[in-house]
């Protein structure tokens, strides 16, 4: 029973490797799109007289919910992770072992390191990053601009809405 004990315990250790592999490999590919994304943003910005903000707008509308998608998978293996060591834990338990727990203990995990671990906070800096980026580009005669337009888009949808008139039914 032992034996078979110890076989779960690597199986899981090996799950946990795993796992932070592929958490690791999200992340470099979000910081990627991240990097690539903003890369085209300046290229744009710089190859033309004016972005037009509606452009502008549509392309970091895109990248802040790629960083909500990654900060959401952050999150979503941060939870797995947690509930994997949890088994480890017991199963080290079991065998008399404690080599994980230990390591995790003597690790600094807590104040503001934890919170501000780079996988938390890199999402959030690029959406600042994109918020500043917006903020500078759009100026107050793009949002007049903008305003108008979509009063004339309303004008016109309701031109193609009749209205019901409770006396003549539809």
């Amino acid at each position: 029973m032992e034996n078979l004990d110890f076989s779960l315990y690597k199986l899981l250790v090996q799950e946990v490797r795993e796992a932070r592999k592929a958490r690791r490999q999200l992340a470099n590919l979000f910081v990627t799109l991240n990097l690539a994304g903003a890369s085209a943003l300046g290229f744009l910005v710089n190859g033309a007289d004016h972005l037009p903000p509606a452009l502008a707008t549509w392309l970091i509308i895109a990248l802040v919910l790629t960083c909500w998608v990654w900060r959401t998978s952050n999150a979503y293996y941060t939870q797995m992770l947690a509930i994997k060591y949890e088994i480890i834990y017991e199963r080290e338990k079991a065998l008399g072992v404690d080599a994980l727990q230990r390591e995790w203990k003597k690790l600094s995990q807590h104040g503001l390191f934890k919170w501000f671990a780079l996988e938390r906070l890199m999402p959030v800096l690029f959406i600042i990053g994109y918020v500043i980026f917006l903020i500078y580009l759009i100026t107050p005669e793009d949002v007049a601009n903008a305003q108008a337009a979509f009063d004339t888009a309303l004008a016109r949808a309701g031109s193609f809405i009749e209205p019901v008139h409770p006396d003549k039914g539809p």
